[in-house]
């Protein structure tokens, strides 16, 4: 139990705790994203080294988007329970976590029309 100077800490204070550490599951996640586009674009793709199509590469994109973007469920969840708490700020690590996912799919976006284009 979290003991601050007042005493013990308040139930939205936990929340808080758990909402910032769900985030911490993302790294996790991505690395489990990383396997599953990998696997399928290995499993689908050409087995010579030419560039897998473009479905390919749209299937391999989407599964490791969703793949990734899963513990936002978890900090959705959370973050809403410490809204209804009354949390100031309880948004936020949503917000972050949204963040961090839009930019791991823009990357994989640009990396895959790199690819097409540059070849």
């Amino acid at each position: 139990m979290d003991v601050h100077a007042d005493g013990p800490a308040a139930p939205s204070t936990r929340f808080r705790a758990w909402v910032w550490g769900s985030l911490a599951l993302l790294p996790i996640s991505f690395v489990f994203a990383f396997v599953a586009g990998e696997g399928i674009a290995t499993l689908l793709g050409p087995s010579d080294d030419a560039r897998p199509p473009l479905w390919i590469m749209g299937i391999a994109l989407t599964t490791a988007a969703l793949v990734f973007a899963l513990p936002l469920l978890l900090t959705a969840w959370l973050s809403g329970r410490a809204a209804a708490r009354g949390e100031r700020a309880a948004r936020a690590p949503l917000l972050v976590g949204v963040i961090v996912v839009a930019s791991f799919i823009l990357v994989n976006v640009a990396s895959g029309l790199l690819v097409l284009t540059i070849g």
